[in-house]
C-alpha cells in the first residue's frame, strides 16, 4: 500500500470514529436516552447537558441539543471529523486551511482526551448510553488522530505561524462560553463557572490550558520535523 493510500485508509477510519461518536450522542440528547438513578453521584447545578433537567424524549430534545453543542469534546469531535473526512476524499489535499485544521485537530482532540481522562471521566462518570459514545469520543477518536497523524502525516504542515493561527478557534470556544454563561448561566465544565471561582480563576485556568496546548503543539511540530526530515 502507497502512502496515499495508507492515509486515505487511516483517515477514513478516524472520520468514522469521530463522526460516529458525534451521531451517538446527537442521538442519545435528541431522544433523551440518558437514563439516571438515584446512587448517581451530585451533580454540581453548573452544569447543564446530560443531567436529565429536560422534558422527557423529544420534547426536550432541541433544549439538550443546544447545550450538547456546547462541549468542548462536541467541538474537537466536528474538527476532527471535517478533517479526516476530507483527507479521505482526497488525500493528497494541502492548503492554508487545511493546515490549521490539521493543528487543531490535534490540539483539540490532545486536550479533549487529557482533560476528560484526567479531571472529567472520574467525578462525572457517563450515565446511559453515554457509556457507549464517551469512549468513542474521549479515548478512541483522539488516540487515533494522534496515531494516524504519526504514521501518515501530512509532513511539514506545522509551524509557529500556523499554530498561532490555530489557537484562534480554542479562544473563540472560550469567549461562546464564557458570554454564553453570561445569558444563561450555566457553563459545560465546572472550570468556566464564572459564578463559583470568579473570572480570575477562570481565565487563569485557560490560560494555563492555553499555554499546555502550545506545548503539545511544540511536541507535534517536533514530531512532524523528524518524520518530515526521515
Amino acid at each position: 500500500m502507497n502512502k496515499l493510500k495508507l492515509r486515505k485508509a487511516l483517515y477514513g477510519i478516524t472520520a468514522l470514529s469521530a463522526w460516529s461518536g458525534l451521531a451517538l450522542s446527537f442521538v442519545i440528547e435528541l431522544f433523551g436516552l440518558v437514563e439516571l438513578k438515584l446512587t448517581d453521584p451530585p451533580i454540581p447545578n453548573s452544569q447543564f447537558a446530560y443531567f436529565g433537567h429536560y422534558e422527557d424524549g423529544l420534547a426536550g430534545g432541541p433544549a439538550r441539543l443546544m447545550d450538547l453543542f456546547s462541549y468542548f469534546t462536541i467541538w474537537s469531535q466536528i474538527v476532527v471529523g471535517l478533517f479526516a473526512t476530507l483527507l479521505f476524499l482526497n488525500p493528497s489535499r494541502d492548503s492554508k486551511w487545511m493546515r490549521i485544521g490539521l493543528v487543531d485537530a490535534l490540539l483539540m482532540i490532545t486536550v479533549t482526551g487529557i482533560v476528560y481522562n484526567l479531571l472529567l471521566g472520574p467525578n462525572y462518570p457517563p450515565q446511559g448510553l453515554n457509556q457507549i459514545s464517551s469512549p468513542i469520543e474521549h479515548t478512541i477518536t483522539p488516540i487515533l488522530m494522534v496515531l494516524v497523524f504519526i504514521v501518515a502525516g501530512p509532513r511539514g504542515w506545522i509551524n509557529a505561524k500556523t499554530i498561532a493561527k490555530a489557537l484562534v478557534l480554542p479562544i473563540i470556544y472560550v469567549g461562546y462560553t464564557l458570554v454564553r454563561g453570561v445569558i444563561t448561566k450555566t457553563y459545560p465544565y465546572d472550570f468556566f463557572d464564572v459564578i463559583t471561582y470568579g473570572y480570575q480563576d477562570v481565565l487563569t485556568f485557560v490560560m494555563v490550558i492555553m499555554a499546555a496546548s502550545v506545548f503539545v503543539a511544540s511536541i507535534y511540530w517536533l514530531i512532524d520535523s523528524r518524520f518530515a526530515k526521515r
